[in-house]
Formats: structure tokens, sequence, C-alpha cells
């Protein structure tokens, strides 16, 4: 199982923009915040592909349909932080405490037995008499 934990502890630029998105849009979650055009030690490729993972990982959402492209170049209004990238930030930044996860998620779902098939020759026929006859006169 992927630890995207570890991938965001372990990547300092993909934080970075992550703590960005957190950061402005603290006032207002529901806000949409203009895409970063530049990043320190980042080249434009290298962005496009940390944002295309913070959209990978559900840490922030695109507002790919209403985007207006500013003279500037940049995108106004393009992404906005996701409470899952919320929390992951914290728990990645030290301020909230991490939630231990089983090892085995999977094996602790209970089990149902299985209900037994009733065999078929157990019930009569439909339409037969009782003596096994079917066909009885009217």
């Amino acid at each position: 199982m992927f630890d995207f934990s570890v991938r965001l502890r372990d990547n300092p630029p993909l934080l970075a923009l992550l703590e960005h998105y957190v950061r402005a849009g603290a006032g207002e979650r529901l806000e949409w915040l203009d895409r970063v055009m530049a990043l320190d030690g980042v080249e434009p490729r290298g962005l496009t592909t940390l944002h295309g993972e913070l959209i990978a990982f559900g840490w922030v959402e695109q507002n790919t349909g209403h985007v207006a492209l500013r003279p500037d170049g940049a995108l106004a209004a393009c992404y906005r932080v996701t409470p899952h990238g919320l929390r992951e930030f914290r728990r990645v930044s030290g301020l909230e405490p991490v939630e231990e996860q089983p090892a085995a998620a999977e094996d602790s779902a209970p089990r149902f037995p299985r209900k037994r098939k009733e065999q078929a020759d157990a019930r009569p026929a439909v339409g037969s008499g009782e003596d096994g006859d079917s066909s009885a006169a009217a």
C-alpha cells in the first residue's frame, strides 16, 4: 500500500505547493485560488507535474470549467485545497496527530456464513400430486 503522507513529506516542492494553497485558502476554503505559476527551484513542467499530483492525491480540486486567463498569463480562480488536503498537510506538518491504520483492514471485515442450498429432490415438484403423479385428471 502506498503511503501518500510519505510522498508529501519526502518531496519538499510538493509540500510547499500544498502549503501555499492551504495558507492562501485559510480564510475561506470554498474560495477558488489563482494557480501558482512559479515555485523556487521548480521548472514550469515540474510545477505542472506537482499540480497533477495534488489533484491525483485529492489534496486540491481544480475549477477547470470556469478558469480565467489573466493578462499576466496566470490562471485565476483555478484551485482550492480539499478537506483531505488540509488534513494531510496538518498531519505532515505535525499540527494534527497521526492516526494508526490497522495493518490488515481487509481481514477484519466480518464474514457471514453461507446459506445451505436446499436439495432439489427434497421438495415436491410444482403441480404434482402427493403420490408424485403429475398427470392428474381434471
